[in-house]
């Protein structure tokens, strides 16, 4: 079989991720592309890969490709994706897919007739908590047929963070480079909830509000996974320039759950919301899954603990992940690497026509950010496209 090549378009936390999880499929990762010469060059040689380029059309039209991974921000994709279709590429793409339903859509457009594979990461739904909630509920039907959903978490910006501590600037803060927390979280909770009880979103209603107004911006900190653990005191912030913060912390919304979109009048409904969360004030937040003979009941966001199940007595009956869900998660890395990982083992066996899960592509990328602008706009209730 044909060794495949891909080239990286983006060198940050997901840069990384996607490189090593080509590199453990055999993928000869050629190239990884971003802005920064000195960070991209870094990366590159800290992970084995040959050409360091800040020219992401460059490599491209230069390498050819099988596939290729676009791992920036939103704030860059369409050029991207389009040289990539002309090129002839299989693409995945972080999440969001767009800054705009209408942009999504374009992208959608581009490859859905092309042949080519695209695959959307939003990785959550491979946790084994999700595939063993999706036994519990569709097959063994612990709590008979659904009847409704209400799932709560926590915001990104704690109640408790000091009056006098403030986070520093980062993309997650702008909606101009697809910052947010339904361009993020939603996306998530989007994929998990689908792949949990087997049906589709198919209209959505909400609201969305920032939390955070202004921001000190640290250059120094480019990387994700340091921006979330780094507070600044109010001294120290002070001798930084402060940007606008635009992309909100909080939403609340309502979705109709289907088989199908033909099916919407026998959907049930879903309420999804941040802090202080729906109907638990947990730390973690959680998932209530409500049915004819009882309530489910998973806690946490993305590794659903504990899971109980209370009957129509309220008898609780405690389920723990059996391991043979446990070993369906591939284990090269950390909890978000492993889960990279399973994206591009079911993307790379689609590629080569072998027996897959399915995954997540750009059509529901087109999907969810439908969901996330008629949330972010309160423009009442929108039907998502099939």
């Amino acid at each position: 079989m044909k060794k495949l090549r891909a080239v990286v378009v983006g060198a940050g936390w997901s840069g990384e991720g996607h490189t090593k999880a080509f590199q453990h499929y055999g993928v000869e990762v050629l190239a990884i592309c971003a802005r920064k010469p000195d960070i991209v060059q870094k990366v590159a040689a800290g992970l084995g890969v040959p050409e360091a380029s800040t020219d992401w059309r460059k490599s491209l039209l230069k390498h050819k490709p099988d596939i290729v991974a676009l791992t920036t921000p939103a704030i860059l994709r369409t050029e991207v994706i389009e040289l990539a279709v002309e090129l002839g590429c299989h693409i995945i793409s972080e999440k969001p897919l767009a800054l705009t339903a209408a942009e999504a859509e374009h992208i959608y457009n581009l490859v859905k007739d092309t042949g080519l594979k695209h695959g959307f990461a939003a990785t959550h739904l491979y946790d084994p908590s999700v595939f063993y909630v999706r036994e519990l509920l569709t097959r063994q039907k612990v709590i008979g047929e659904l009847k409704a959903v209400d799932v709560g978490y926590p915001r990104r910006i704690p109640n408790d963070t000091p009056s006098n501590m403030v986070k520093p600037w980062n993309w997650m803060n702008s909606l101009a480079h697809g910052g947010g927390a339904l361009n993020n979280a939603l996306t998530h909770r989007l994929g998990m909830l689908e792949r949990m009880t087997g049906m589709k979103v198919v209209s959505a209603v909400g609201e969305a509000r920032p939390v955070v107004w202004e921001a000190p911006v640290v250059p120094e900190i480019r990387d994700f996974r340091v921006w979330t653990r780094k507070e600044l005191t109010l001294e120290e912030a002070s001798k930084y320039e402060w940007r606008v913060c635009d992309a909100e912390n909080d939403f609340s919304a309502l979705f109709k759950l289907a088989r199908s979109v033909s099916d919407s009048e026998n959907s049930i409904l879903v309420t999804m919301r941040t802090q202080p969360g729906v109907p638990t004030n947990t730390p973690t937040g959680g998932w209530y899954f409500y049915g004819g003979s009882g309530t489910f009941v998973a806690g946490g966001r993305h590794i659903l603990s504990p899971l109980t199940c209370y009957d129509l007595n309220n008898t609780a009956e405690e389920f723990s992940v059996p391991q043979q869900f446990s070993d369906s998660l591939p284990r090269i890395g950390d909890d978000i690497q492993n889960k990279w990982v399973a994206l591009v083992r079911d993307f790379l066996a689609d590629i080569q026509n072998r027996p897959h899960e399915p995954y997540l592509t750009f059509q529901d990328g087109w999907r969810y950010q439908v969901a996330i602008d008629a949330i972010r706009t309160s423009q009442g209730w929108t039907q998502l496209p099939c």
